[in-house]
């Protein structure tokens, strides 16, 4: 992010949002433990007490409460200072009844890093790890597992400033904040996920930031510079998870680590139209290879990355750079899948390809064409393709809007997340019994709360909030789920 405005980059962030070398060691198989099945949220869009007890700014604390920024991107001021409270323990000790409720075993969260190390490095926060502690020890009280994600977006203003995952230096400083993470919690936290969904992150970012808000013109050559630009930061990303698994397994803790990708298939829009094919191939490069071969082959997919280190002589990964990341692969990799995405050719689009239509009927959500027979597609290429990997789906879910969130009489009708949820759930099971290793499903989200660039007007949950009073009131999609948990073994 070195060549671009510091102000920029922050609602460039915003905008695209909006859119969505040591010894190797083995993978764990716990055949033996029970299938999770949870729920899943963030820490900037749930936890609210964004000044409270030392917790430093996170860039998205500063991203939301500048108003020029979220005016501009989500139409008014909204912010993450709130959210949903559950900073609080009164809060979060009713909203982990609701879980049992529901029947779930498992709760994937994130740790916020400005709360531990509110610079980003330094002294941690010992206010910060308490409050974790206690949150952590209330939910295994109620029979519930922790699932920790140690980083899901939110850097350290401090460090963000400096460059963030651009910064070579971020791998170390990871590194020391995953070591705090692991001393604090590792006693009682089993599954721990390093990052969550970095192409969001880095690659929706610098193309909304050049040709809409520095008025570049929205031109191939200058799009795929930016690829090539955030290329760098997300090799640092993968090393820097890499140092926390190696970490992770040199201090001998007794569990799991991965990491979570976001996924979303590439489908051409003309299926007997080769260059819709081609188009079709090059976007799954960057959307779902990119990640997932550097882990698994050691390597960056081709011809994407000779293109990206063309155009950026800084993307020049070493063998041993790639070699340490694959060494340090992850125990399972956490599924965030959502929708496809439709491809045609275009040669004046970003590597050739734009955007198409989803085929004609297709159901979409506000987050994307419904289309559950594309997760079933996914598991059982990541079995056939990257060695039948252990898999947690991490992220699931569907928001509709209008009739689907109304409030009607003390309920709320969801039809259609209770549809989207049934088929997605049988599509993730079908490749189970098909031999992928798939341990658990979580529902994004418990919640409705605040949704990036979409602010609170786009609900994801399946327990509605009243933003204003703080009551809960689980939706149909909540009884559905419900049912669906107690109608599946956990073995």
């Amino acid at each position: 992010m070195r060549s671009f405005d510091r102000k920029a980059a922050r609602a460039g962030w915003l905008l695209a949002f909006s859119l969505c070398l040591g010894a190797a060691a083995p993978v764990t198989d716990r055949e033996g433990d029970a299938f999770l099945w949870g729920v899943s949220t963030s820490a900037y869009q749930v936890e609210g007490g964004y000044r409270q007890d030392g917790k430093g700014q996170s860039n998205w604390d500063v991203y939301t409460n500048d108003f020029q920024i979220t005016k501009a991107v989500i139409g008014e001021k909204e912010t993450g200072n709130i959210a949903d409270n559950l900073y609080d323990r009164k809060q979060y000790l009713e909203d982990i009844q609701l879980m049992k409720h529901l029947g779930v075993n498992a709760y994937r969260f994130s740790i916020a890093w400005s709360r531990i190390l509110p610079d980003g490095t330094g002294e941690a926060n010992p206010a910060g790890i308490a409050h974790y502690r206690q949150f952590i020890d209330d939910l295994l009280a109620n029979g519930i597992e922790p699932v920790v994600t140690i980083y899901h977006w939110d850097m350290p203003e401090k460090l963000a400033e400096r460059g963030g995952w651009a910064d070579p230096s971020s791998v170390d400083w990871f590194k020391r904040y995953a070591e705090v993470v692991f001393d604090a919690f590792g006693d009682r936290v089993k599954r721990f996920i390093t990052v969550n969904e970095p192409f969001v992150e880095l690659f929706m970012i610098e193309p909304s930031v050049h040709h809409i808000l520095e008025g570049v013109a929205d031109d191939r050559a200058d799009a795929l510079q930016v690829y090539a630009q955030q290329a760098v930061a997300a090799h640092h990303v993968l090393l820097a998870s890499a140092q926390a698994i190696h970490l992770y397994r040199e201090l001998g803790l007794k569990g799991e680590i991965g990491i979570s990708l976001n996924f979303t298939p590439t489908i051409p829009a003309d299926r007997s139209r080769i260059e819709d094919v081609e188009a079709a191939s090059m976007m799954d490069a960057l959307q779902n290879r990119w990640f997932l071969d550097a882990i698994f082959k050691g390597r960056y997919p081709q011809p994407l990355a000779s293109l990206q280190g063309n155009l950026n002589p800084d993307f020049a990964p070493t063998a041993a750079e790639l070699r340490f990341i694959s060494e340090n692969r992850p125990d399972f990799v956490g599924v965030n899948y959502y929708a496809p995405s439709y491809f045609k050719a275009d040669p004046a689009a970003p590597l050739g390809a734009d955007w198409a239509k989803a085929d004609p009927g297709t159901l979409e959500a506000f987050n994307g064409p419904v289309v559950p027979d594309e997760l079933y597609r996914l598991l059982m290429r990541l079995q056939s393709d990257y060695g039948n990997p252990i898999i947690y789906i991490t992220e699931n879910g569907a928001g509709f809007g209008g009739t689907d969130e109304d409030v009607v009489e003390g309920r709320v009708h969801d039809e259609l997340r209770g549809r989207y949820l049934r088929e997605h759930i049988a599509a993730a099971l079908k490749a189970r019994a098909a031999g992928a290793r798939l341990r658990g499903y979580f529902v994004w989200s418990l919640l409705d709360n605040f949704e990036w660039t979409t602010g609170y007007s786009h609900r994801l949950g399946i327990v509605h909030v009243d933003f204003d009073t703080q009551l809960r009131l689980p939706k149909e999609s909540f009884f559905e789920y419900q049912r669906l948990i107690a109608s599946h073994p956990r073995g």
